[in-house]
């Protein structure tokens, strides 16, 4: 699935939830509305028709109780009789146009007000209303009729209250709703977001751990992900891109393997031809030949020292297996190796200074290439000291190994004072054919292949190797090489060159 269809789904989750919250407020609202339009219809509609009859009938009653104080004060009856029966025609025209039915406890009183206004304005007006039957009869109407409208509004306040309290609890659960799917929407939010930066930063993060191993060097990694379609791509494109980097990577070391074998053969001609001359074979040499010679001698035995680490370096990329021997000393191949160095170092006039401190242990070495790594990391420092200083070479044995690996290592270290590593090439130090002029110090640019030979051999080994700067002055590197599980032996080596 492509990225913008999982940010499509996931965006619409939410905002489903959001619009299903926005549907029950919207229904709590419209049941609010409709509760208040029953009222309004229902009731109030009721009430205005009740309120003109009540209104009419109690217009009869009070033409009729003016109508007795005229007749006590000596006035006509045939005007009080005329008033009574206008409003009770007009309470009848009332009754006649009310378009709601009126309630019976309503209409009771105004049909009695009805035939109390038919009697008294019939005959002798003021004489009917004079009488005591009719000032009780009037009484007991308005008794009734008054009980009559409080009844009724007591109805109309009581359904008010159930309404309000409909409206209420209405109120209150879209309330609850909305909040609930509100809060449910912000977690589904926050959950399908962290579901979705890790769908696409764990791919991004394993593409990118496989674009720094393949930056290094190693194509033996596979570069593969999962996730959103656009990332699954572009780790096929990376895959297809380490494969032919690790095709060019076999015919490089394949080249130089075969570049090195076919020099190797007539550099060792070279030597041998030298040898003999140096040693009179064509003749005895004046002391200007012997040095020509000398100097022939110590470039042939460099370039062969060169193809021979090309050799071992191709050889350990393309996987041989090493020629490892049980029970080798680590001191011994340390010494091996300061050895052939020393002349050198004391030719340019710096002192080797090695230290075994302890018991000498025992490895699975392939003690030919340990040698050699060491010899290298060796000359490396003599070759950036200076005439006069000192190149400390120091064993130890420590519980832990590189990046605090447990166990029982080797731990070889190569101090010089020379002027420390060049912050430029720091990372890459140990990469083939890294090259770099160190300043202030007397070191010629080589072809950078001596530390990157150290390092796959002391990995090879199940070991490795870094380099730091010394807080003395100078660089300081550290060989780690992996012990065997065997007690180490009581002989070692003497401390000093």
């Amino acid at each position: 699935m492509r990225l913008v269809s999982r940010l499509v789904l996931s965006h619409a989750l939410p905002v489903g939830l959001m619009v299903c919250a926005l549907v029950v407020m919207l229904g709590s609202l419209a049941r609010i509305s409709s509760s208040l339009k029953e009222v309004r219809d229902a009731e109030l509609g009721s009430l205005n028709t009740e309120e003109a009859v009540h209104r009419a009938a109690w217009a009869v009653e009070i033409a009729v109780r003016h109508g007795a104080v005229d007749c006590e004060h000596g006035r006509s009856s045939e005007d009080a009789a005329h008033v009574i029966r206008q409003r009770a025609d007009e309470l009848a025209a009332v009754l006649e146009a009310a378009g709601k039915p009126v309630r019976e406890s309503m209409l009771e009183p105004v049909r009695g007000y009805q035939a109390l206004a038919t009697r008294v304005s019939t005959g002798d007006t003021c004489a009917h209303l004079l009488t005591t039957t009719t000032r009780l009869e009037r009484e007991r109407l308005d008794e009734k009729l008054t009980d009559a409208w409080i009844s009724r509004m007591f109805e109309l306040h009581s359904a008010l209250l159930r309404k309000d309290e409909e409206s209420g609890r209405a109120a209150g659960s879209a309330l609850s709703s909305g909040i609930v799917l509100a809060l449910v929407a912000c977690v589904a939010s926050v959950l399908l977001a962290q579901r979705l930066a890790r769908t696409v930063t764990q791919p991004l993060a394993s593409l990118s751990s496989s674009a720094r191993s393949v930056g290094r060097g190693d194509f033996t990694v596979t570069v593969e992900a999962q996730g959103p379609l656009e990332v699954y791509e572009l780790a096929e494109e990376m895959e297809v891109m380490r494969r032919r980097l690790a095709e060019l990577e076999s015919l490089k070391q394949g080249f130089l393997a075969s570049v090195s074998h076919e020099m190797r053969t007539p550099l060792t001609k070279i030597r041998e031809a030298l040898a003999l001359l140096a040693d009179g074979a064509g003749g005895k040499l004046n002391e200007r030949q012997a040095r020509i010679v000398q100097i022939a001698q110590v470039a042939c035995e460099r370039e062969i020292r060169t193809v021979t680490t090309l050799l071992d370096l191709s050889r350990l990329r393309a996987g041989a297996p090493l020629q490892r021997k049980p029970g080798a000393s680590v001191d011994e191949v340390l010494w091996a190796a300061v050895r052939d160095e020393d002349i050198e170092a004391r030719e340019r006039g710096v002192l080797v200074d090695v230290e075994t401190p302890g018991e000498a242990a025992k490895a699975f070495l392939d003690m030919v290439l340990v040698e050699r790594a060491i010899a290298n990391i060796v000359r490396n420092a003599v070759a950036v000291s200076k005439k006069g200083q000192h190149v400390r070479v120091r064993r130890d044995l420590v519980p832990e190994g590189p990046s605090g690996a447990a166990g029982t290592w080797a731990q070889i270290s190569v101090a010089d004072q020379g002027p420390g590593i060049p912050p430029e090439i720091r990372s890459v130090i140990f990469d083939a054919f890294v090259t770099h002029s160190v300043d202030s110090s007397p070191k010629r640019v080589g072809i950078g292949l001596g530390l990157a030979l150290a390092r796959e051999i002391a990995r090879a080994h199940g070991g490795d190797i870094e380099a730091a700067d010394d807080p003395a002055g100078g660089a300081v590197f550290r060989m780690w090489l992996p012990l065997e599980d065997t007690e180490p032996t009581s002989r070692a080596l003497p401390p000093h060159v």
